[in-house]
């Protein structure tokens, strides 16, 4: 584990929810309906992962899949009949399983491998039920402030590794006269869990005596929102209850079909390929023929998500091609803009999209959410910028609900008081995106502390570069890189303690 050490590395894990090992994407506050949003090959592409975790799904198969089990609904029923052929024949590359399964895959596999290393006297590990809200220094110590579900507490840290998430989603003022609107608002799905809002949306719709009232708002047209509408679609209490979606976004379209088993195109992003064949050009230049190409195969009714592999390949040679301020203005800026026009997902997820246009029960509207409005014949609607004219317009029909879907907070301005209290610490800075912390290639952010997950999206350091980190293959290949620097920078440490009153030591790994 680490060469010539004689006593175990001392861990503690905090995580605010109750579940460890899962985060919210795969763990109970996502629920068992929400699927993959790419193929499992896509998902985990590394070997042995994706070996480990089908070998996994072929001993639990007949539990997991079980009607029961899954608490089968109109579309998880649809889902298990469709993909049964391929379930009994353990075919797992191509489907959009279950997400919730490889939670309970990660958990397995955590508890196993810390009851084994413990077993051995590699490690020591604490698993706190906690939310922490402030860190600071006090020399070569941090000092960790947590609240627990019976009293606030404080932990010391020799090595911290701050692996929090996403920061929070962008949130929408809400006045005391929104709050009396009578208008069902719901800020974060996944707070306290999907399940939990999909019940209080019930709820809230049910009391409006009009059916032509009974209108939800979504707010983006991102994986949540498509989460979102797959999740409200599986249940007929639901479904029976609105009258119409409405989809506010800027661009108000959703990712592109990932076609499964599809033969492989005969395809050149022709604008790409003469870019990347002249002398110069910049980041910005690589952007613009992305557009073209797109552009152009939309045109062909080429669908985006065939060719994604084709147009990455030209995007990252060109990356490659850039001097070092254009490569860093890549990273900060254009390689989230050509993220948007090659979204992806399932066929299970668009397929609830499609039904929902074809039967006249979904809206898309262009613009950004300002907030609620209070109309002139009862109830709210909302006001919002349009996206083509810039102009603020009104959204003059009764709303039953608005479900905030938007993205991410930029972290300077986040509302998390972690993220807050870290940044007025200077134990993190934010980087040039404003996305994630600033690190190096060792994702150190300041003298022992480590980022990892989607706070390190927005980084560059040599070929180190880092636009986007969201996904779980990402996700997978840089945890094994920040491992190896833990191992080769670790000291002994003490037996860390909760409540202390003379200060002790630990290895942090914060998963809130």
């Amino acid at each position: 584990f680490i060469a010539g050490r004689t006593q175990p590395v001392k861990i503690v894990v905090t995580e605010k929810s109750s579940e460890f090992w899962t985060g919210i994407p795969y763990g109970d506050r996502s629920g068992r309906t929400a699927l993959l949003i790419s193929p499992l090959k896509e998902f985990i592409p590394q070997q042995p992962e994706r070996a480990h975790f089908i070998d996994w799904l072929n001993a639990n198969r007949d539990r997991l899949f079980d009607r029961q089990y899954q608490q089968q609904g109109q579309l998880t029923s649809k889902w298990l009949d469709d993909n049964a052929a391929d379930l009994a024949r353990g075919d797992w590359d191509d489907l959009f399983i279950p997400r919730h399964t490889f939670g309970l895959y990660l958990k397995s596999r955590l508890n196993e491998t810390i009851a084994a290393a413990t077993a051995k006297g590699l490690i020591e590990c604490d698993l706190i039920t906690a939310d922490v809200w402030d860190i600071q220094r006090d020399g070569e110590l941090f000092l960790v402030d947590i609240t627990t579900a019976a009293d606030c507490a404080r932990f010391t840290a020799k090595q911290l590794v701050l692996a929090i998430g996403s920061p929070p989603n962008l949130g929408f003022e809400q006045t005391t006269e929104d709050a009396n609107s009578g208008l069902c608002y719901i800020d974060n799905m996944y707070e306290p869990s999907l399940d939990a809002n999909l019940d209080r949306l019930c709820q809230a719709l049910a009391e409006i005596p009009n059916p032509a009232d009974r209108q939800v708002m979504i707010i983006g047209s991102n994986a949540s929102t498509l989460d979102t509408l797959y999740s409200i679609n599986n249940s007929l209490a639901a479904t029976s209850l609105i009258e119409k979606f409405i989809v506010l976004s800027p661009t108000a379209t959703f990712p592109h079909r990932i076609n499964r088993k599809v033969p492989a195109l005969d395809y050149t992003p022709h604008a790409l390929v003469a870019l990347v064949q002249t002398e110069s050009f910049t980041s910005q230049q690589i952007l613009e023929a992305v557009k073209r190409d797109v552009a152009d195969a939309t045109a062909q009714n080429i669908n985006i998500s065939d060719i994604y592999g084709d147009i990455t390949k030209v995007v990252m040679q060109g990356l490659n091609l850039l001097d070092d301020a254009e490569q860093a203005q890549f990273v900060f800026r254009y390689a989230v803009e050509i993220g948007k026009f090659q979204r992806r997902a399932g066929g299970e997820y668009l397929d609830v999209v499609n039904d929902l246009v074809d039967r006249c029960k979904l809206e898309f509207i262009k613009g950004r959410f300002i907030g609620q409005l209070p109309l002139p014949t009862g109830g709210a609607g909302c006001e919002y910028l349009d996206s083509e004219h810039r102009q603020q317009q009104t959204f003059d029909r009764p709303l039953g609900a608005i479900i905030n879907c938007a993205g991410f907070q930029d972290v300077t301005k986040s509302s998390s008081t972690l993220i807050q209290n870290l940044l007025a610490r200077e134990i993190c800075f934010p980087n040039q995106s404003h996305r994630g912390f600033a690190i190096d290639k060792n994702f150190k952010a300041s003298e022992n502390c480590y980022v990892m997950g989607p706070l390190v999206a927005g980084n560059i350091d040599g070929t180190f570069r880092i636009w986007h980190a969201e996904s779980c293959q990402r996700i997978l290949g840089l945890s094994k890189h920040l491992a190896e620097v833990l191992l080769s920078e670790s000291t002994p440490v003490a037996t860390p303690a909760i409540e202390v009153s003379e200060p002790a030591t630990a290895t942090l790994v914060s998963t809130i």
